[in-house]
C-alpha cells in the first residue's frame, strides 16, 4: 500500500490514501451495509481541469478515516466516534440527530482523474479533494 501526504496543511495529520491493493468494494457494498451506520453528505463539481469533491466529516478525527481513490471513484470509509459523555448512565436524551459509529461513502466520478496527483485539505469539517483530469494521450500514427 501507498499513501500520500500530498497537499495537509502542517498543522494536521496526514490523511491516509490509499491507491493499490484497493480491496473488491463491489462485492463487499451489499455485506458492509449491515454495518455502515451513515454516510457523510458530498458535493462533486468539475473546476477547470480538475474534480473537485467536497465531503462532510464535522466531529471524526482524521486518523479515523481511510481514502481509497482510483480513476473511476473515491471510497471514504471511517468512523465517528461518540461523545464520552453518551457513557453516562444518567442520561436523559430529548433529541439524537447527529449520527454516529462507522461510516462508508463511495463516490463516482463523471470522468477519469489521476488519483496519484490528489491534493486534499480539511477546513471546519469539511474534506475538499481536488483530483486533476486524466489526459487522454495521443500517439501519432505515421502512414507507411
Amino acid at each position: 500500500m501507498k499513501h500520500s501526504p500530498s497537499g495537509v496543511n502542517n498543522d494536521i495529520e496526514a490523511l491516509k490514501i490509499i491507491f493499490d491493493n484497493m480491496p473488491d468494494f463491489d462485492d463487499q457494498d451489499t455485506i458492509m451495509s449491515d454495518f455502515i451506520h451513515w454516510q457523510p453528505l458530498y458535493d462533486l463539481y468539475v473546476a477547470n481541469d480538475k474534480v473537485v469533491v467536497t465531503i462532510e466529516i464535522a466531529g471524526v478525527d482524521i486518523k479515523n478515516i481511510s481514502v481509497y481513490a482510483e480513476k473511476r471513484y473515491l471510497i471514504i470509509d471511517g468512523i465517528r466516534k461518540s461523545p464520552d459523555i453518551f457513557t453516562n448512565e444518567s442520561l436523559t436524551f430529548h433529541n439524537i440527530e447527529i449520527p454516529y459509529g462507522r461510516f462508508y461513502r463511495r463516490i463516482d466520478f463523471p470522468i477519469l482523474v489521476e488519483p496519484r496527483q490528489c491534493q486534499y485539505k480539511v477546513n471546519n469539517g469539511i474534506l475538499t479533494f481536488r483530483l486533476p483530469i486524466l489526459q487522454e494521450r495521443v500517439i501519432p500514427v505515421e502512414d507507411g
